[in-house]
């Protein structure tokens, strides 16, 4: 064999030989990072990181749990066999609110396993609630009063009520901030039936969840019963100075009597004046007597009194009317 045709079969076979462990050099053991997790919620997170394959076949999954001894791990995903890092994902869900989560992403392939460093993120938490008491209770309406922490998150309130602990109505929701301290709420319900116990609630939702507080109650005040009003006496004494005393009292009931009373003689009035009397009290109301009574007084006679019919009307629609007949002092 010629010189020259010696040496280049030695530079091949040399080639041959060196092929593998190009090969062998070419492949290696992935490498891998763990990113911040994106999309954390209440009950749900995804996962993030970068795969490198090294030129090999790999698969990656996120080992999680809610300390560095993780204890379970996504499913194994195909990252391919490229040669440069590749974005990877997971999603999670089931989580648990406000809880802490750490977790790593994992990738192998045929040359080896590679591990990202430990990251952590917590979940969203619900809010902080307490039913508070009740005030302004009255036969028909109450205030209900509460409190809501919002934990940091953007978060709204009701008031659940009704006769029973299944409430069934509840009260139209409200803004309680997304601060971290407690924020006292309130709403007032109106339409109640008098006389009934009342069951109520405070839930708060955020991002994070759904709180109810503990379970309350009132009882609605018993509806006040009607009071009457009397207007007594058949005969009135004119003052001098042209006041008519008419004697009235209200009766029978827990609210004021209010109204108006008349004195009229053949359609023209005599005096006239509102009135409101407490509940179970009396006294005298008196009328300003009007000009054209002053003139209807002037020939007033012993037994000759000035008969005028006196017209009752209160706030409640009672409606009353009677004959007095109206005496006078000396006056001019």
């Amino acid at each position: 064999m010629r010189k020259s045709h010696k040496l280049a079969f030695l530079i091949a076979a040399a080639a041959i030989l060196a092929f593998p462990l190009a090969l062998a050099q070419a492949a290696s053991a992935p490498t891998a990072r763990t990113a911040s997790a994106t999309n954390v919620a209440a009950t749900s997170a995804t996962l993030r990181g970068t795969v490198n394959p090294n030129g090999e076949q790999t698969n990656y999954a996120f080992d999680w749990g809610t300390s560095t001894s993780y204890g379970q791990q996504t499913p194994a995903t195909s990252a391919g066999s490229g040669t440069s890092a590749k974005d990877v994902s997971s999603a999670l869900s089931g989580l648990s609110p406000g809880v802490t989560y750490h977790f790593r992403v994992t990738a192998t392939n045929a040359s080896g396993t590679a591990v990202g460093s430990d990251q952590t993120f917590t979940t969203h938490p619900a809010p902080n609630v307490a039913t508070g008491g009740a005030t302004s209770v009255s036969s028909s309406s109450a205030v209900v009063n509460g409190v809501v922490n919002p934990q940091g998150h953007r978060t709204t309130y009701f008031f659940q009520y009704g006769t029973s602990p299944s409430y069934g109505v509840q009260t139209t929701p409200g803004g309680a901030g997304s601060g971290t301290n407690n924020v006292a709420v309130h709403s007032t319900l109106t339409g109640l039936a008098p006389g009934t116990l009342y069951h109520y609630r405070l839930v708060a939702q955020n991002s994070g969840g759904t709180s109810t507080g503990s379970d309350a109650t009132f009882t609605t005040t018993s509806s006040p019963t009607q009071s009457h009003v009397a207007f007594m006496g058949r005969m009135g004494f004119v003052s001098p100075g042209g006041i008519i005393g008419v004697e009235a009292g209200c009766f029978g009931g827990q609210t004021n009597c209010g109204g108006h009373v008349s004195m009229t003689r053949n359609g023209i009035v005599v005096g006239q004046r509102n009135f409101n009397i407490a509940p179970n009290s009396g006294g005298f109301q008196n009328l300003g007597l009007s000009a054209q009574g002053k003139q209807m007084l002037k020939n007033n006679r012993p037994f000759h009194l000035l008969a005028v019919t006196v017209t009752v009307t209160t706030d409640s629609g009672q409606r009353i009317q009677q004959v007095m007949r109206l005496a006078r002092w000396v006056w001019h």
